[in-house]
């Protein structure tokens, strides 16, 4: 597909049809129109001016039909028909300039607002892509597609009615160099053809040179956010002048490319004026010498017809420059366009049916799943009873996080592997089915945001009262209290300003402000102290009486009144039971029950 094409293609994705620029193009076309009369109504001025008589003007193919609607005492008077060719040629010059004024405000319009929508519509398709998506790709990438891509994706949409108006003046000034003369036209064709071919080399440079240039760009933002997002990591190991050495290397290979990619496009204007220069020159002794003296045009139309070749090899220049702006912009469109391609994109999409709430169990029947490399479970089966505590053990890749990204729809699951009461979970909208489940996990996510606003995160409707209740159910209450803004305090990005444990109680907070009968433990005391650790437990235990409680754990003592003990290993069910029942056992639960007895 050409870029064209594909600018097309995507215009129709955001919902943004071509013929939304039809304003800014006809103004674009009345322009070069406008533009293209007063070149042509310059060539009897001058006739007039330098022959001191307009009655030529008569017998002019165009004006000499309009002459008539003018009062005889003008048509009788040099002056005043001088005085009304120059206003007129005014008329049009300023018309031509209103006009296309009108086009560029108008073209700058709809490109900025062509270019919200597309972040917004990227933005969006970004949101419906499973967490898989994200967990297998580089958030810097999509950054610079957001910002970046989308932009310069759309840059030739902005310059389309100078494409519009130089293409149409351009016909123009043809029509009034054949006027002139057809002879000398025909000795200028080489000038277009010598600037179209050095166009078109420069094109397919620009081509490549914008996909090496949309990559660099893209290395660039995900060296800034994986820096950014793990600074404690470089400061820990001293590694602040490697970094910034390979930053360095990255910019500068960017700027390089950058610049060799500004050369390509500025050097198109002083090349075809160089070329302009000599094709004139060369137009003008080959005029001489083919055509001998005799008089190919007077001297006036002479002068307006190289004013017109001048201005036309500029127009050119345009709609080269235009090419050149498409071939720009090839990278950073082939990136956002990628966006819209459903390939890997790993949808988690839900059914159709309303989740009205858990009855009997949850049943794992043959689960296995597998990321692009490797299997991560194997023939999983077993049952999770509601009302009952389940905890879910094993070594570090047993699959343990994967069985939690099925439960909780960031993955999708193969058909009929999870059920409940008998249904397949992918039966059921998401919405429905993700109001009765509540997670609280040791890795906590946290936004730059006031207390508040992260415990209140994607709930309405919440009073004050139960608010303050959760609070001190997951023992915040004493942290808040010493804070000089209480709730309204803004926690820093990810959290930064909060511990390890006062983020894991404003996650459990979270969940316990959700309600949902269904809950699932990512290690949720993984990063407390004991004193804490104690505390939270206690939450944990409220919280979990009545509730369907699905539980990770590395830390086996916190599992002691579980209902049910899950083992995996290498992706695979390993052995369940109580408690007692696996120690009994002396299986791989026993053997870790053993290694952490210390």
């Amino acid at each position: 597909m050409s870029t064209p094409g594909k600018i097309i293609y995507l215009l129709r994705k955001i919902h943004l049809r071509p013929v939304h620029i039809v304003i800014p193009v006809i103004l674009a076309m009345l322009a070069a129109v406008f533009e293209g009369t007063g070149m042509g109504l310059l060539i009897p001025i001058l006739n007039g001016f330098l022959t001191k008589s307009f009655s030529f003007i008569a017998h002019t193919p165009v004006l000499g039909k309009l002459m008539p609607l003018l009062p005889p005492s003008v048509l009788k008077d040099d002056r005043l028909l001088f005085g009304v060719l120059l206003g007129g040629f005014l008329t049009l010059y300023i018309l031509k300039s209103v006009t296309r004024f009108l086009s560029v405000a108008s073209m700058a319009y709809f490109s900025e607002r062509t270019i919200h929508h597309l972040r917004k519509a990227l933005f969006t398709r970004y949101l419906s892509f499973g967490k898989l998506f994200f967990d297998t790709s580089n958030i810097g990438h999509h950054s610079a597609v957001l910002q970046e891509f989308s932009r310069s994706a759309l840059t030739p949409l902005a310059g389309i009615d100078r494409f519009i108006n130089a293409l149409f003046a351009l016909t123009a000034y043809f029509i009034v160099m054949l006027m002139i003369s057809w002879k000398l036209t025909l000795i200028a064709l080489p000038l277009f053809f010598l600037l179209h071919m050095f166009v078109k080399t420069l094109i397919v440079r620009l081509r490549n040179l914008s996909h090496a240039t949309s990559n660099r760009g893209s290395q660039l933002n995900k060296k800034i956010i994986e820096i950014l997002s793990t600074m404690s990591l470089v400061k820990a190991y001293r590694t602040e002048r490697m970094e910034q050495n390979r930053y360095t290397e990255i910019s500068d290979h960017k700027a390089r490319l950058d610049f060799r990619g500004n050369i390509l496009l500025n050097v198109i204007q002083p090349m075809q004026e160089i070329i302009t220069v000599f094709v004139v020159t060369f137009i003008f002794a080959g005029s001489l010498y083919v055509f001998g003296r005799e008089e190919i045009a007077s001297a006036s139309a002479l002068i307006v017809y190289f004013y017109v070749v001048i201005n036309a090899t500029s127009k050119f220049g345009t709609v080269s420059g235009y090419r050149g702006s498409l071939a720009n912009s090839a990278g950073p469109l082939d990136a956002v366009l990628a966006v819209f391609d459903d390939h890997n994109k790993f949808f988690v999409t839900g059914g159709s049916e309303k989740f009205p709430g858990l009855e009997r169990d949850i049943t794992c029947r043959n689960l296995t799943f597998s990321y692009s490399d490797r299997n991560v479970l194997k023939d999983v089966s077993f049952t999770i009873q509601k009302g009952k505590m389940t905890a879910i053990v094993g070594p570090s890749g047993a699959g343990k996080s994967t069985l939690i990204n099925l439960f909780m729809r960031f993955y999708d699951c193969p058909a009929d592997a999870i059920l409940i009461d008998g249904n397949d979970i992918r039966s059921f909208t998401l919405d429905t089915y993700l109001a009765h489940v509540a997670i609280v996990s040791q890795e906590t996510l946290l936004l730059h945001d006031s207390l508040r606003n992260n415990i209140l995160y994607g709930l309405s409707g919440v009073s004050e009262e139960r608010l303050q209740d959760v609070i001190a159910r997951a023992r915040l209450s004493d942290y808040i209290a010493k804070l000089p803004q209480g709730l309204h305090t803004l926690i820093g990005d990810r959290g930064v300003k909060l511990s390890g444990g006062e983020k894991q109680r404003v996650s459990i907070a979270r969940a316990l402000l959700k309600g949902a009968e269904i809950l699932i433990l990512d290690e949720a005391t993984s990063s407390l102290d004991s004193q804490t650790e104690k505390l939270i437990q206690e939450a944990i235990d409220e919280a979990v009486a009545g509730r369907t409680s699905i539980v990770i754990a590395h830390r086996l003592s916190t599992i002691r009144h579980a209902d049910k003990i899950v083992v995996l290993k290498d992706g695979e069910l390993a052995e369940e039971g109580g408690l007692d029942e696996l120690l009994a056992a002396k299986g791989v639960f026993f053997g870790l029950w053993e290694e952490q007895k210390f």
